[in-house]
Order: structure tokens, then sequence, then C-alpha cells
């Protein structure tokens, strides 16, 4: 508050200086802009462990003959016989019986490992899994996590284009 300098009649000058309020508050929307997307980003992977998109099955175009190929495919077999080109990475047959929890841990734990080692894997960071229909949902999942954990970034699923025709998903031409 100011006083009048002067004669025999005193006033209160009653100002508030606002310039230090409005300082701090636009510091703290500048703090809240920029940490708000850094919040967004860690709730979401915490709500999902695998990144997946989905294949596409009916009228797709993107079609690729697996004999003819030059990518990097992981095959899984319904003997859980994981390969990756001609390579046997590992062989997790021994668990199909069990019940633990725990039972695929260390097929995961060699999946890991030898895909990380893998140069071209490492250069490309592109994996298609090939997997039987008769595995284990959790198996192919497991898999996933730990293809990720080897520093994939893009893995994909391949399709039987033949299982959208048997079950009526594409249609059919005039007889």
């Amino acid at each position: 508050m100011g006083m009048s300098s002067g004669g025999g009649d005193r006033t209160t000058l009653s100002e508030i200086n606002v310039t230090p309020l409005v300082d701090v508050m636009l510091v703290l929307l500048i703090i809240f802009m920029v940490a708000t997307p850094l919040i967004k980003k860690e709730e979401q992977a915490e709500q999902r462990e695998v990144d997946v998109d989905l294949p596409v099955t009916k009228d797709n175009p993107n079609v690729v003959d697996l004999q003819n190929t030059d990518k990097l495919i992981l095959k899984i077999d319904r003997k859980l016989v994981v390969t990756l080109g001609e390579a046997v990475i590992t062989d997790c047959s021994g668990a199909l019986g069990k019940s633990e929890k725990d039972r695929y841990e260390a097929c995961f734990v060699e999946l890991e490992t030898k895909l990380g080692n893998n140069q071209r894997l490492k250069d490309e960071k592109t994996l298609y899994i090939l997997a039987d229909t008769e595995i284990p949902y959790g198996f192919v999942v497991g898999s996933m996590n730990r293809i990720k954990k080897a520093g994939v970034n893009n893995v994909g699923m391949v399709t039987n284009p033949e299982y959208a025709e048997s079950s009526g998903g594409k249609k059919k031409g005039k007889k």
C-alpha cells in the first residue's frame, strides 16, 4: 500500500500488483502442459504389455508367399517348437502337459536371449509370427512379450487366407 505525501489529509492507495501472480500462473500452466502428455504415455504403457497390429484376413491385399519371402518369420508349431528360419530357437514340447503358471518361463527366457542376439533382427526390428491354431493362447502372448523385450519394435501375425475362404469370409463367385 502506498501513502500519499502531502499536507493534512492522508489517503491510502489500495492497488494490488498482479504481475507476480500472472507470472506464477503462466509457469504452472507451462509445467502442466509439458507434464500431461508424459503422464498419458506412462498410463498407456502400463495398460498394454504387448502391442499388436491385428491382421486382416478378409479381402486382404497384403498376401505374402511364405516360400519366397525374405522377411524374418518366427514359426511356432503345435508341439511348441519355435524356429526362426531353419534354426530351432527353443523346444517347449515338455511344457505342454504341465499346468504351473511358469511352465513356459524357461522357453521365454531362451527365446528372448536368442532373438536379442540375432544381428539381422537387431537391424530390421521387424518379425512376423506364424503360429499353429492349436497352441495355447498364453504361449503366443508370452512369446510376443519376450519378442518386444528383445528389442523388436514391429511384430506382425501371419494368417492363413484359406481359413477365411473355408469359413465363408470371402465372397464366392457366381457359378
